[in-house]
């Protein structure tokens, strides 16, 4: 895959890595998906530079989400010259209309635009983010995680970055428990990103991860990568769970499954201040919360993300942590004013995205992820 490639400088003055930040955009009309993502691109602002927008919709089919696909992917490219990333996700938002989850760089870089992945360079850190990497009418979930992978391994190889700096991943799973003959979607996908990090050593821990269902689409994965970086870079565990990759081997079975290789994520990642939360749901050890109360498992949710960015947990000298943005998939809408409740009662006025998924465990309600900064 190739295309032309589009460079320019943000700001004067140069750091070791860039700030960033992402706003929640909802469409404030009803109607056609070009009518509402014209609505929602008009509304970013000027003032920094978009470097990337995750477009969340509803979709039933696959056929649908890649005409959806192409509609945002068009419409955004005419409004911006410069386009910034596009990732598209067939998750339903809880107001049922379009929305995008824009990143914007606020401090100096080189930024270099390709077809699938940008590139920020500043002094001694470079830093890389794909679009959403996807093949979704190629083969069942396995042989497109294969693809995907192929191509984020080339992605990275052509910037020479090795697989094992990438510190964040998001993975979206077309109906993630589904089990066919034998093997769980999630589980096709999870040797695949086994099999694609084996080639290298993870001296900092894998990367912080979200693993989670959507309604069509297949596997789409986006990976962000740091190397160059000098400040701290390493995994936070939770003290109340065990680390996804040292599961047992029937964690994600029913009972029907095949189990052949965990799920290879941290529970976090410390990047010098900012902590990248992985995908939390109500999990103790390696055990599931099985009440079918949402209000509980919010609040189980809840306490064990808690110990995860407790102050003390994140590092020695970390006096305070604050999330910027957190994503709550809620499984059944039905569910999703009293999850919503729960966690704007918890975390007071938190930038929060809520959107209707399945969760990789089917007793599972809900799933949290988020980011944050830590302060010393």
């Amino acid at each position: 895959m190739s295309g032309k490639m589009t460079k320019f400088v943000v700001g004067s003055m140069n750091i070791s890595m860039t700030e960033k930040f992402t706003g929640i955009i909802t469409s404030s009309v009803d109607g056609a998906l070009e009518k509402q993502c014209r609505d929602i691109l008009c509304r970013i602002g000027n003032e920094y530079v978009a470097i990337s927008i995750v477009y969340f919709f509803a979709a039933i089919d696959t056929d649908t989400y890649m005409t959806n696909d192409r509609i945002l992917h068009s419409v955004t490219a005419a409004v911006f010259p410069e386009c910034p990333m596009v990732s598209c996700v067939a998750q339903r938002p809880m107001s049922g209309r379009l929305v995008a989850e824009v990143v914007y760089l606020k401090e100096y870089a080189v930024v270099e635009r390709h077809e699938d992945y940008t590139v920020l360079r500043s002094e001694g850190c470079v830093e890389l983010l794909t679009s959403g990497i996807h093949f979704p009418q190629t083969g069942d979930i396995g042989e497109q995680s294969v693809k995907v992978f192929d191509r984020i391994g080339n992605i990275l190889a052509s910037e020479s970055f090795a697989v094992s700096d990438i510190v964040r991943q998001w993975n979206y799973i077309d109906h993630i428990t589904t089990v066919y003959d034998g093997i769980q979607n999630y589980q096709l996908f999870n040797d695949a990103r086994s099999d694609f990090y084996s080639s290298v050593d993870w001296p900092n821990g894998y990367p912080a991860a979200t693993g989670i269902g959507c309604d069509a689409g297949g596997v789409t994965v986006v990976v962000y990568a740091v190397k160059g970086f000098k400040g701290a870079d390493r995994p936070i565990d939770n003290p109340l769970q065990i680390p996804a990759h040292k599961y047992s081997g029937n964690v994600l079975a029913s009972g029907k499954e095949v189990v052949r290789t965990t799920p290879k994520f941290e529970r976090g990642r410390l990047l010098g201040d900012v902590v990248f939360v992985s995908g939390t749901a109500a999990i103790k050890g390696e055990n599931s919360e099985f009440s079918d109360d949402a209000r509980v498992q919010a609040k189980e949710a809840i306490d064990v993300v808690e110990h995860l960015v407790e102050p003390s947990n994140i590092s020695k000298d970390c006096s305070s942590f604050r999330f910027d943005l957190m994503r709550v998939y809620v499984r059944r809408p039905q569910d999703m004013a009293t999850v919503r409740d729960a966690f704007m009662a918890h975390f007071g006025n938190i930038s929060l995205h809520l959107l209707t998924a399945d969760i990789c465990r089917p007793e599972l309600l809900l799933e949290l992820e988020g980011v944050g900064h830590a302060f010393h």
